[in-house]
């Protein structure tokens, strides 16, 4: 390490398996205190190091107090779009005073460069998304930028969804796998342009990221919507059994087919899905600027703003 260092008696080492439940506690800890919510569990952690191929040996740091309590956490692993660090980075609440959060990013940006150093093809974007107001002016700190925020949305089900209402013309049923991955890609990729204004990434980039590198999506709860025989709409969901909570990852509808009901309806049978599994919480991310609609359709499914998710960048 260079220039930040650790209070006397504070040690570091990699993190390892057994520290997942840590890791998570620690985001609960601080996500309870600024949010009074929280949806972080080991299994994000561990998902994080399967999907990305973490080497935890060399991209991980753990630190713990000189008492021995595990009070930081950070990862990074090199993607398509850059260098990303770990969402699930974290510092106890009670040591945020100590310079163990500028620490760990120190060692994280300095690991990236390392990558990039190996991986020269890799883009040179340091990038990650915070969950709440402190970890972005850390991260500001640390030189990045907010990108874009995102409103995360929430949805509780006390009772049983309203079923999906029947539209004229139009099938909803699960997509089919082998057959339908490059229909369903077509609906994403013209949806979310209109978002942002930006050219939607590529099918390879799209599929890894969706069909390879996300332990929590299923498959089997990816909805299509069928008109004039071809898929006009999509909503592809994230479960997490053991939280009992799931995550609408992408809903899309072509732009002839909007203005429908189609978007509705693909929600209510996910949510229905979801009641049946036994999930009684559904989040759903939604880009604070989108001007598509989307803001009036989620409320209308019974979303609800919970919090902000900045994505933020840095170029090294």
């Amino acid at each position: 390490m260079s220039s930040i260092l650790l209070p006397p008696g504070f040690v570091t080492r990699p993190a390892t398996l057994q520290d997942a439940e840590a890791i998570a506690a620690m985001n609960v800890e601080v996500e309870l205190a600024l949010l009074g919510v929280s949806e972080s569990a080991a299994v994000d952690v561990l998902e994080f190091w399967q999907d990305r191929d973490v080497n935890l040996e060399s991209d991980t740091l753990a630190v713990t107090a000189p008492t021995g309590e595990f009070v930081g956490y950070t990862s990074v692993a090199r993607t398509r779009r850059g260098i990303m660090l770990d969402a699930n980075t974290a510092i106890r609440l009670s040591y945020q005073q100590q310079p163990i959060g500028a620490y760990l990013l120190q060692f994280a940006e300095e690991r990236a460069c390392t990558l990039l150093d190996a991986y020269p093809e890799t883009p040179r974007t340091f990038y990650t998304w915070s969950f709440t107001r402190d970890m972005s002016h850390l991260l500001t700190q640390a030189g990045l930028k907010v990108e874009s925020s995102d409103y995360r949305m929430r949805i509780l089900f006390e009772e049983p969804p309203m079923a999906p209402r029947p539209i004229e013309g139009v099938i909803i049923r699960p997509f089919i796998p082998g057959q339908e991955e490059r229909a369903i890609y077509n609906v994403v990729a013209e949806t979310f342009p209109d978002i942002d204004g930006e050219p939607y990434r590529l099918y390879a980039d799209w599929y890894e990221g969706m069909f390879e590198k996300n332990s929590s999506a299923d498959p089997s709860m990816f909805y299509v919507a069928i008109a004039d025989g071809e898929v006009v709409g999509v909503t592809l969901c994230r479960i997490y059994p053991q939280e009992h909570s799931g995550h609408l990852s992408q809903v899309g509808v072509r732009r002839p087919w909007r203005k429908r009901g189609i978007a509705l309806a693909l929600l209510s049978t996910a949510f229905n899905e979801y009641y049946r599994r036994g999930v009684r919480e559904v989040l759903l991310d939604m880009d604070s600027t989108n001007q598509t609609g989307a803001w009036n359709l989620y409320h209308r499914a019974g979303l609800h703003v919970r919090s902000q998710v900045d994505f933020m960048t840095k170029s090294i």
